[in-house]
């Protein structure tokens, strides 16, 4: 594909962020966006266990199915079968510390942060089924080092990924499993090529994005976000597609950062280098 028809016809097709780190995402039309901690309400939010470990939805399958939104100054948490639970999106001075995993330096690291409180706690507890609690991260924990701010994904690849499931007999998968924040897409645009990405130019004006590696897959893909139940696939192909690629590790997607603040919004074209 040309760089001119890049230009003019990649697409940002889809817009999303994720309030609790491993919970289910929202949809959005359009979000703001800094360097250091990617979109506005993405990941803001952890849920940690009485080591004050984060957990995550690898560990934790039901967390697939803990749906956030935002009401006002609200955050409203649902899952299936449980009331709804409204916290405080600005809370009471209640500090707490939290234990996040680095994988890049394979060492936990501690941040500060504001524990929400009992009544969400036993929301959380009695959905997943162990005693946990909620927290909203400090601004060190939203911009710490080993943070990637975006998530970057095009559709080419998900048809592609899609096509080799049907081969092997396997039923499609949404781009949900994957968690990404931007979703791009044109007609022309071959599978996995966001991998040889170096950056992505709005033509409309919004920050560009510069990216920084290749995503590499861990089981979550695995779990359903309609019922959190947890096979081999989609980590399966997509370790197969991988390997053909010359790839060691399983690679869907790329990381990525906004080399300024601005908006992003859905709809938007752009050119690739």
């Amino acid at each position: 594909m040309t760089e001119a028809a890049l230009s003019s016809a990649l697409q940002l097709v889809s817009l999303w962020i994720h309030p609790i780190k491993s919970c289910a995402g929202i949809q959005v039309s359009s979000a703001q966006v800094t360097p250091r901690s990617g979109l506005a309400g993405d990941r803001e939010w952890v849920i940690i266990n009485r080591e004050d470990q984060q957990v995550w939805m690898g560990e934790i399958h039901r967390m697939a199915l803990v749906q956030p939104g935002f009401e006002g100054e609200n955050l409203v948490l649902q899952s299936p079968g449980f009331g709804v639970l409204k916290v405080p999106r600005h809370l009471l001075e209640s500090p707490c510390q939290v234990k996040i995993w680095n994988d890049d330096d394979k060492v936990n690291e501690t941040f500060s942060g504001q524990d929400a409180g009992d009544e969400a706690s036993e929301w959380l507890t009695a959905v997943l089924g162990q005693p946990l609690r909620l927290v909203r991260l400090g601004q060190n924990g939203l911009t710490r080092k080993a943070l990637m701010p975006l998530h970057v994904l095009s559709l080419a690849s998900l048809r592609q990924l899609n096509q080799r499931l049907a081969d092997r007999g396997h039923a499609p998968v949404e781009y949900e499993r994957f968690r990404p924040n931007l979703v791009v897409d044109h007609a022309d645009l071959a599978p996995f090529a966001e991998e040889g990405f170096s950056s992505l130019r709005w033509s409309e004006g919004a920050p560009e994005i510069q990216f920084s590696g290749h995503c590499i897959r861990c089981i979550m893909p695995n779990v359903s976000p309609k019922d959190a139940t947890a096979g081999h696939e989609p980590l399966a192909t997509v370790a197969a597609l991988s390997r053909e690629r010359q790839q060691k590790n399983p690679i869907f997607g790329v990381y990525g950062r906004a080399l300024s603040e601005g908006v992003l919004t859905v709809g938007l074209r752009g050119r690739a280098r």
